[in-house]
C-alpha cells in the first residue's frame, strides 16, 4: 500500500530528451504509475476524463523490454488516435507480458493542452527492478 505523501514519479532533466524515475510497491503499480507519469509528462491530468477505453496486450522478453513496448504502445495510442490516457489498471503482468485497461479520452483542443510531445520510447538508461523491497523504473523518452 502506497504510504501517504510517498511519490510515485519524479521527472529526470536529460540532455534534448526526458526521463522519469517511477516507483511502485509491485510490478503492477510500477507500470500504472509509469503510464500516469508518462501522461503527466505530455498534458494535464486533472483535464482528462475517462470516456474511452482500450485494452493492452504486450509480450515482453524482460521488465526492461516490456516496460519500453508498454509505454511505446501508449505512444501509439496518443499518436494514431489522438488518445490521453489518465486510469491504468493492469490486470496481469509477468517478465513475459502484461495485460492492461487504460481509460482516458480524445485530444480536444480548447480543452487539453499539450506540455510536451514525445517522439518516442528508448531503451537509453533503461532500468526496472525492485530495490530496498520497492520497485523502480528508469526511462528516457525522446523529444
Amino acid at each position: 500500500m502506497k504510504r501517504k505523501n510517498e511519490k510515485t514519479f519524479e521527472v529526470l532533466d536529460h540532455t534534448a530528451d526526458i526521463g522519469l524515475v517511477v516507483y511502485g510497491e509491485d510490478s503492477k503499480t510500477l507500470f500504472e504509475n509509469a503510464g500516469r507519469a508518462f501522461f503527466h509528462l505530455i498534458t494535464d491530468l486533472r483535464k482528462v476524463k475517462s470516456r474511452t477505453e482500450r485494452q493492452i496486450q504486450i509480450k515482453g522478453e524482460s521488465l526492461d523490454r516490456l516496460m519500453v513496448d508498454w509505454l511505446s504502445e501508449l505512444l501509439y495510442f496518443h499518436d494514431v488516435e489522438s488518445l490521453l490516457f489518465k486510469r491504468f489498471n493492469v490486470i496481469s503482468i509477468g517478465e513475459k507480458g502484461l495485460i492492461a485497461i487504460v481509460k482516458g479520452e480524445r485530444f480536444q483542443e480548447g480543452v487539453h493542452v499539450i506540455k510536451t510531445e514525445v517522439k518516442a520510447v528508448t531503451y537509453h538508461q533503461i532500468e526496472v527492478g525492485q530495490k530496498n523491497g520497492r520497485w523502480r523504473a528508469q526511462i528516457i523518452f525522446d523529444l
